[in-house]
Order: structure tokens, then sequence, then C-alpha cells
């Protein structure tokens, strides 16, 4: 709701719905926004105004159908409450009738020039001379299912709507002192002096008796824990598997040779270089420096600053020129200067350095990618009529074992996977091919039924039947001993190095310096952080946001400590900048604009909150879902 109330302050109400019904007429076809849809008895009550199921069934239809044509396809009802969208659609729905039943105590009212002008304004309306027309209008208005008196009835109550929150918000003053302040707030950056603490993965630890060992495993469930696993059994389809039964005969890859003759085929050529001038006379003029034997490259850096990478054009088509040069250039020969000709950018001086006719790569050179492009396409034919045999004999009532031994492809069987595609002993199942889909598809299969016939991921078909899943559960101690020393030696080094890095931070917030500490543990540095934000932007790896907070906390000279990719970071805080209100004007100015909407969209939300605490809101739920969902 916020973000619409927000969309508010920029009078968005009766563009939007203008826009919306204009877009629906040309995207949606006719009648399907603004059908009479179900019929129904009021769903919702809003301070004594009633809202009817069907204008709660037009209003989510018409935002379901936006928002299938921004996704690229539809999304049914079910789909739209999953998604919240009924939810926020009924809500957005309570929050304009409260506006309209506060305009009605108020007495806002909204004259018809206003409203005309907002339609004969609306590009939508238009003809293709730019003039508001009638018929358009008429004909827009009656193809989706609306009169004129209710498209301005409806356009009307939007602008009372908008009335209402442009008084509420429209031109709030803006207080100077409370923006600086905030500015300065947010843009304030720091810079840290720190060194880093780095973990020792070998540093001895002395190892506990099994009385700590059993209680670290049963206090960390979650470490030891192993995931749950599927036995499964699938037939992976692929195009590899078909090509081996795809044969291509020479005289089908001489017809498809001749056919694609063009793909094989490189038109007639010319080898150009050129000098660009800005007049005939100049162009006109080189010509004359040429005929004297002057080198052409030479000459276009002296006349006009070319470099050989601008002269020299390389192979050039007939289409590779405009159509005048074109025509010039092809009718000459090796070695020959064209006129001057006039181009797109100027004279044009072009000399042909090499001819190079039309000509074809043989099938000698091409055949043996173009014989694997055949299989391929082969392949696919193959691989769909392997893929419908094999539901045939799933069909049939066979197995999927019998069903692939009939049609002579390989079923695999895994004993145990987890949904990462890793065996027990934490290894991948390499049977599973990478990125075809098949664990994701295990994992959401129904246990002891076969699937259905599926696309996988790497372009083949797939059926997958889970016969067991054994349950995730913890590990038996006995079995992960070692599993649970090392995790319990690595968190015994965590907490030293955590113990040493607060014991860092506190010599330094006594006195010692960074770099007497850095020196007395062999640590690298200190170095400058680069200027960082409050949350931590621009900080580099080694100061983490959390870290970069309480340098914000602290004070010049005083020192806290963070987590980092290596260990930790201990820093101590160097420098603080203040942003300059001053220097900084068009950011401070976006800033302002910015604290000014964010006021005005606080003030509107806690408005339409005071309209719910003054007017009854009455929405009936199951009769709204019952309305929907069956329709």
């Amino acid at each position: 709701m916020l973000e619409t109330l927000r969309q508010g302050v920029q009078s968005w109400y009766f563009k939007a719905l203008l826009v919306l019904l204009i877009g629906s007429f040309a995207i949606w076809g006719v009648g399907d926004i603004f059908r009479d849809g179900p019929a129904g008895s009021n769903a919702m009550t809003v301070g004594g105004k009633e809202v009817g199921g069907v204008q709660i069934y037009r209003t989510v239809r018409q935002r379901l159908n936006l928002m299938s044509r921004q996704l690229g396809s539809d999304i049914s009802m079910e789909q739209a409450q999953q998604l919240g969208l009924i939810d926020q659609t009924i809500e957005a729905i309570a929050t304009e009738t409260l506006y309209d039943v506060e305009a009605d105590e108020l007495g806002v009212v909204i004259g018809n020039d206003p409203l005309r002008q907002q339609i004969t304004e609306q590009p939508g309306f238009r003809n293709a001379q730019g003039q508001f027309d009638r018929n358009i209008f008429e004909q827009i208005i009656a193809a989706n299912g609306m009169t004129e008196q209710g498209f301005v009835n409806q356009l009307r109550n939007e602008f009372v709507r908008d009335q209402i929150i442009r008084s509420l918000a429209g031109t709030l003053p803006q207080s100077s002192q409370l923006t600086d302040r905030l500015f300065n707030w947010q843009q304030e950056r720091r810079v840290a002096e720190y060194i880093v603490l780095k973990s020792d993965p070998t540093a001895e630890t002395a190892t506990p008796d099994d009385a700590a060992l059993r209680a670290f495993h049963t206090e960390n469930p979650d470490r030891f824990t192993a995931p749950a696993y599927r036995k499964i059994v699938f037939v992976h389809l692929t195009t590899a598997d078909a090509q081996s039964e795809v044969e291509v005969s020479d005289e089908e890859l001489q017809q498809v040779y001749e056919n694609r003759i063009d793909q094989f085929s490189l038109p007639d050529r010319r080898t150009l270089q050129q000098m660009i001038f800005a007049d005939e006379a100049a162009a006109k003029a080189a010509l004359t420096a040429l005929a004297e034997g002057r080198d052409f490259v030479a000459l276009a850096e002296e006349l006009v600053q070319q470099d050989p990478n601008t002269t020299n054009l390389g192979d050039v088509s007939v289409g590779g020129l405009p159509d005048n040069m074109s025509e010039a250039v092809f009718r000459l020969g090796a070695g020959e200067t064209s006129a001057p000709i006039e181009g797109p950018f100027g004279w044009y001086v072009i000399r042909v350095t090499e001819v190079k006719p039309a000509s074809a790569q043989p099938l000698s050179e091409v055949g043996d990618e173009l014989r694997q492009e055949l299989a391929a396409e082969k392949a696919v034919d193959v691989l769909f009529s392997l893929s419908n045999a094999l539901e045939d004999g799933l069909g049939g009532g066979a197995t999927l074992e019998e069903a692939a031994s009939q049609i002579g492809v390989r079923f695999v069987i895994v004993d145990a996977v987890d949904r990462f595609g890793r065996a027990p002993d934490g290894e991948p199942v390499l049977t599973i091919p990478t990125g075809s889909g098949v664990v994701e598809n295990a994992f959401a299969a129904t246990i002891g039924i076969e699937s259905q016939l599926l696309e996988s991921a790497d372009g083949g078909y797939m059926v997958i039947r889970v016969d067991s899943e054994t349950p995730s559960a913890l590990r038996p101690f006995d079995s992960v001993r070692n599993d649970v020393i090392a995790a319990w030696k690595a968190e015994q080094r965590l907490i030293a190095e955590e113990k040493r890095a607060e014991d860092m931070v506190a010599r330094l917030n006594a006195g010692t310096t960074i770099t007497a500490i850095a020196n007395e543990f062999g640590l690298d540095g200190p170095q400058d952080s680069a200027a960082f934000t409050r949350q931590g932007v621009d900080a580099g790896a080694q100061i983490s946001r959390a870290l970069a907070s309480d340098l914000f906390a602290a004070k010049t000279g005083q020192a806290a400590y963070g987590t980092a990719p290596e260990g930790f970071t201990i820093a101590v805080l160097k420098d603080v900048r203040h942003a300059d209100t001053a220097t900084d004007k068009a950011a401070r100015e976006a800033f302002a604009e910015t604290v000014a909407t964010n006021i005005a969209s606080d003030l509107i939300v806690q408005y339409a909150n005071a309209l719910r605490q003054k007017y009854t809101v009455e929405i009936d739920r199951i009769s709204i879902d019952n309305m929907l969902l069956q329709n």
C-alpha cells in the first residue's frame, strides 16, 4: 500500500486509468477488462459505501492482465492469490473507497471542464492528425464494455482522490535544516586504519574427552545431520543418444550443400583504401598528387591526418558501401583510384588494391561440419520418436526398466542421492548428468510413482521413479567422531582468535598504536581503508558492514573489530569526512526531493490509517474468494 500511495503523490490515479483503459483495447481485445464478470452481492462496505463483487472482479482482472503482459505469460486467479496480488488489490480498492467517502463528507466536487480537458489531451483518443477524435473515443469506450457516462464518472472519482492527496502532500514546505542534517548523516564517510588477524587452521588445540565431544555433537545437530536421500531410477534421453542411430548419406550431404550454397559463398569483394576530404577541390588535389606517384597511406596522413587504420578499409562487398559509392568503386580494377565521390562524411578518394571475385567453399572443406549439423537435426526427430516409444511402453504397463530395455536405451539406478546430487560419502553422483534437472525432479516426485515424460534442462527427455527415501537424521556419534573433533577444534580456534582480536582492541583503546600491535604479532600493515559509508559501501572486503557500523559509532582514534574473509579485522577510526552541502549542490537538491517525497508518503499513509479509524471497513473475503476462484 505504501508504494501505491507514494505513486499517488505524483497524481497517478487518472493517468493510470486512461493509460490502462486505452492500452487494454489494443492489447487484450474487445471487452476483456471491463466485461460484466460474475454477478454478486456487495462484497465490501467502507464507511457505509458499498462495493460490489463485479467491481472487485473487474479490478482484479485488469491487474492480472497487465501483469501477464509484463511477464509474457498468463497468470491464473490461483497464482494471483499465491502471489498476494488479490490481497493487494482488495486493500487498494478499500483505500480508494475511503478517499471517496471522505471526499463526499468534505464536499469535494470536480467540474466537467478539467475532465473534458484530460480526455481530449490523451494521445490514445487522437486521430492521425493529432486531434481529439470523438469516434475513436466512443469506439474504445464501447469496445471495453463501458458507457461514456460510466467512464466519465470513474475518471471524476480519480480526480477527486487526486485532489485530496494533493491538498495533503502536494506542496509540503521543506526544512533546509532537517534536509542538511539528514544529508550529512547519509553522505558522511569514514576512513579506518586496519590490520588483519588471519585464521590458522593448523593451530594446536587439545582434544577434549568423549563427554565434551558427545555434548558438542548433540548441541550442534545441523553440523552432523545426514540429509534426506532418495533411491531413484531414471531414463535420460539426449540428442547424443539419438545421434548414434543417425546416418547421413553422401547424397543427402551433397543435396543439402547445394541447397545452402549461399551459406558457403563469398560475394565479389574489393580490398580498399580511402581518403576523406571536406570539399571536392581538396579531393582533386589529392588525385593529382597520387598521379605523381605519392604513396596513398602517407598522403592521407599528410593531407587529412588519417592514420593507417582509418585509411585501410580491408575487404568490402557491394553492400558494404553506400549505393553511389559502391557503383563507382566496383567498376574499378586492381590498382585503380576513383574520381572524387561525395559520401556521408565528405568527399572520398578510394583506391582498389585487390579484386577478389566471388567464390564458394568446396564441399570437401565444409562437409564434416555440415554432416554433424544434419546428424544433429535428424537426432531431434529420433529423440522425439524414442520418447514417444518410451511413453507407449510405460502406458502399456511396463516398468521403467522394461520400457527402456524395449527401445534399447539405458536406465540408471542410483541407490542414494541428496537434493544437491551428492552420495552419502559427500561426492557427486557421477551417473546423474550435470545440469539435466534429474535431481530437482526426483525430489519433487511422489515416491513409488513414475513421473510423466519430462523435458530435461539439457534439451532431452527423462522419466524418473523414486523407489524410497531415507529421511534426514542425526548421524550416530561414532560414525562422525572425527568430524566432531575437527568441528570442535575449529570452533575453539575461532573463539581463541576472537578473544585475541578483543584483546588487541582493548590495548588499542588503552593507547597502544596499531603499528605496534602489528609488529608484535607479525601482521601485515597497517593499511588505510577506502572512505566508506555507514552501510560499509566502498570499504573493501576486509571491512564488513557490521564493522563499518561500529566505526560509525566510534570516535576518531577508537578501535573495533569484525569478521573478515581470512579471520578478523582490527581497525582504528582514522578520519571522519563530512558531506559538503555547498559544493555537492546537485546531490543535496536530489536528496531534498527524496526527503520531501518520503515525508509526503508517510503523511499519506498516516492519513489512510486515520481514515480506517474514522470509517468502518468490512470485507467479505469468503465471498470474494469464491467469486474470483470459481470464474
